[in-house]
């Protein structure tokens, strides 16, 4: 009889049927004539009633108008039956759940079968809205009885029934079915606190279920533009699980027939009420983040193949929103890291495959049952900080049915692992190589795996000797480049008026990405928006924009390395961080803009200011995505003549690098000669040391040496002086270091020297005594 309901009741986008409105109508007794039930109907159903009983007598007449009422009646009347069977089942359900809660009668008290398989098959049905008015204090009081049991993992295919159907409910149009799910909703927490104390085990199975549930769902709609955008049935779910958290709940609890105290937690034997609105609305924030990940993920298929860089973030957002439940956490990690292979974004795809083996790694050793212990997940952290180091035991947590920490493995994290090493070398950071392969080998160690083990240490050999290669180059080995781009323009989005770092492959120049970003945001501008790049790094007021133009600015940025003195007022020569090669993992990023006080962006020496911008991103490249939002930016302004002693002091610091650090394989502890030659000719040959001498005119002559502070004087003096002396020095070692065909190149660089020397003095005359 139950199949007889009408299967508009059970569509969300459905309010009243006509025929419902008519059972309850008769069995609340309206009237006993046909005229009181038509006007105890709602404006809009009685104009449905009249205008069906006119398509009856305008299509019909004599035995068709008579046969087709009696069916109409018929099917009312069965519908009326069917609410009344269904309301004495969930009747006689609540009097059999209270006899078994006295053991008065004899059933199984394991499972409670009688009573989930009864629950189950009422809800697997559609009901009418009375059904669900007498449905909740039911299930209230049910709980209440047999908590203990029915929040067991022996009932977790009844609590996801259950869920389920609560969430489903919560999509519905109407309004009083929806606000009884968000309830029946905080009947669960309130078990979950009241059984465990939280809402972890809880947030796995709504987390599920809601991701099931989204697969039904149409959470998008069309517009009459083509575009797709949010549907009601999305909007209405957000609503649902956003009251969830609503502390102004008592109103709604006394409108479903229950005790304004139906959401205290209080366990047996404590007086203590563990209910929780922080860790309640942290359970919302939670089912919001998955629907909006799933939402966003389904408004981008238009756009997937264009830009790549929102169909990763929203592959990202997905692993993220479902990071409770170990299975569908990896199962989007998978997806996010093949985007990065499509895009040959080596270094992001292997912190995906380093995610998901830190996801089973951390359950393992919550388990206690692997190779692994805590300091080898801190180590997992430092390669991918998305890691987390608070290693538990919740992982048992996302043990629901279908679902399950059971599945992580040793094989399966080693498995990652090597794909993770794969990735790394390929995108040439091999440090990273290095602690991966420390990882796995204890694992071999373990099993005795001579054969692995042996593979892993040729590996880490061929490993350092790469590093070994990477730091003896002449040129500093870079592994990627990095942009400032700023967005600016409502076509953007969500975008507008944030800036991000982009970490690009090491080819890339300023030009490229420019095409690139330029290429994906065309299509998105409208007959009435257009896109224009920002062709330099000012400072950008969004206000004074002019409307209808969306503007990008791509700026190019350096990474900055942890002991890094952001104050220097030195000229910042990345190169100058060459010796060994650390781990290469930046969130603060710089750029500096030269400017003048006029207005002008370049001016002479003696007008020359520059504007030092330093960027921190949230989290560190590499990452599980190719872009990071900015959420700091800071300023730093250098005076004229503190740029023109940072230009001094950057050439003595190139210069010193090189006598000073030992560069050579053999060990003869002798800088490079290549690389010594070109940066003397850079200072000292006669060609190019205009760059000494114009400084000394700018400042050191005349009226622009008394505008200096005595104290910028004496710095500026100090750094010419310090200077010369190391280029003295250099050309010393350059004599002992050549052969007899760089001769004439060196009687060059002397006869630069003394020529620079000469010209120096005739503003610094202390500068012949002191060389």
């Amino acid at each position: 009889m139950w199949n007889r309901v009408s299967p508009q009741l059970s569509s969300p986008n459905q309010p009243y049927s006509l025929r419902e409105a008519l059972a309850q109508a008769q069995s609340s007794r309206i009237g006993s004539t046909a005229r009181a039930l038509r006007e105890s109907l709602h404006p809009v159903l009685r104009q449905k009633l009249v205008y069906s009983i006119h398509i009856i007598i305008c299509g019909v007449a004599g035995y068709t108008f008579l046969f087709n009422l009696k069916r109409f009646l018929q099917e009312l009347w069965e519908e009326n039956l069917s609410t009344a069977v269904s309301l004495e089942v969930l009747r006689i359900t609540e009097k059999f759940s209270a006899a078994a809660g006295t053991r008065s009668i004899t059933t199984d008290y394991a499972k409670l079968d009688c009573v989930t398989s009864i629950v189950m098959g009422l809800l697997s049905r559609s009901q009418p809205l009375a059904f669900w008015k007498a449905f909740l204090p039911v299930v209230y009081n049910i709980f209440n009885l047999h908590g203990a049991t029915l929040m067991a993992r022996e009932n977790d295919r009844f609590l996801k029934q259950i869920a389920f159907h609560l969430l489903r409910l919560a999509v519905f149009r109407n309004d009083s079915i929806r606000k009884r799910a968000v309830v029946g909703l905080q009947i669960l927490v309130r078990n979950a606190f009241n059984y465990f104390k939280n809402t972890t085990r809880l947030r796995v199975m709504l987390t599920i279920t809601l991701s099931e549930l989204l697969s039904d769902v149409q959470v998008t709609q069309m517009k009459s533009d083509g575009s797709l955008e949010e549907s009601g049935e999305a909007r209405r779910l957000r609503k649902s699980l956003e009251e969830m958290a609503d502390v102004r709940s008592k109103d709604l609890l006394k409108d479903c027939g229950l005790p304004v105290t139906a959401l205290e937690a209080a366990p047996d034997g404590s007086s203590d009420n563990m209910w929780s609105w922080a860790e309640v609305k942290h359970l919302s924030k939670c089912l919001v983040q998955a629907l909006d990940a799933g939402l966003e993920h389904a408004l981008l298929d238009s756009v997937v193949t264009v830009d790549r860089y929102a169909a990763a973030e929203g592959f990202y957002k997905l692993a993220m929103a479902y990071a409770p439940v170990p299975d569908l956490h990896i199962m989007w990690l998978q997806h996010l890291c093949d985007a990065h292979q499509e895009m040959q974004s080596w270094a992001e795809a292997a912190q995906c495959a380093v995610a998901a083996a830190g996801v089973i790694m951390q359950a393992l050793v919550g388990r206690n049952d692997a190779v692994w212990s805590k300091e080898h997940v801190t180590s997992l952290h430092k390669i991918c900080p998305i890691v987390n180091t608070d290693v538990s035991a919740e992982a048992s947590a996302a043990e629901v049915e279908g679902y399950g920490a059971s599945k992580l493995t040793v094989d399966s994290a080693v498995k990652y692992l090597q794909l993770a090493n794969k990735l790394f070398t390929q995108a040439e950071l091999y440090h990273f190589c290095a602690s991966i392969q420390e990882l796995i080998i204890p694992v071999y160690k373990s099993r005795r795996a001579y054969g692995q083990l042996a593979k892993c240490h040729t590996s880490l050999t061929n490993i350092y000797e790469s590093i070994l290669e990477q730091e003896a180059s002449p040129i500093p080995f870079i592994d990627a480049t990095y942009y400032r781009v700023g967005f600016y323009g409502e076509r953007f989005g969500k975008l507008n008026k944030k800036e991000y770092v982009f970490r690009e492959p090491r080819d890339v120049r300023l030009g490229d990405i420019m095409e690139k970003l330029s290429h994906i945001y065309e299509v998105k501008m409208d007959g009435s928006h257009t896109l224009h790049i920002i062709p330099d790094s000012r400072q950008v007021n969004a206000d004074e924009l002019q409307p209808g133009v969306c503007y990008l600015q791509i700026t190019a940025v350096d990474p900055v390395m942890e002991d890094e003195d952001l104050g220097s007022r030195r000229e910042r020569i990345f190169s100058l961080s060459t010796g060994t090669v650390r781990a290469r993992v930046f969130d603060r990023f710089l750029f500096d803009t030269p400017f003048t006080k006029n207005g002008k962006t370049q001016g002479g020496l003696e007008d020359q200011w520059k504007r030092r911008t330093v960027l921190q991103t949230e989290g560190s490249f590499p990452a599980l995505v190719n872009r990071l939002p900015v959420t700091k930016s800071e300023s730093l302004e250098f005076s004229p003549v503190e740029n023109a002693i940072g230009m001094i002091e950057t050439r003595t610091a190139a210069l010193r690098n090189e006598l000073e650090e030992p560069r050579s394989s053999e060990g003869d502890q002798l800088p490079r000669l290549q690389s010594l030659q070109r940066i003397l000719q850079g200072s000292v040959a006669v060609q190019v040391n205009s760059g000494v001498l114009s400084v000394c005119t700018a400042f050191l002559s005349g009226e622009p040496a008394t505008r200096l502070r005595s104290q910028e004087l004496q710095q500026l003096i100090a750094a010419l002086l310090e200077f010369m002396a190391v280029c003295k020095r250099a050309i010393r070692v350059h004599f002992r270091l050549i052969g007899e065909e760089d001769q004439e190149f060196h009687t060059q660089l002397v006869n630069g020297f003394q020529s620079l020397t000469a010209e120096l003095s005739h503003y610094i005359p202390a500068i012949l005594s002191e060389l």
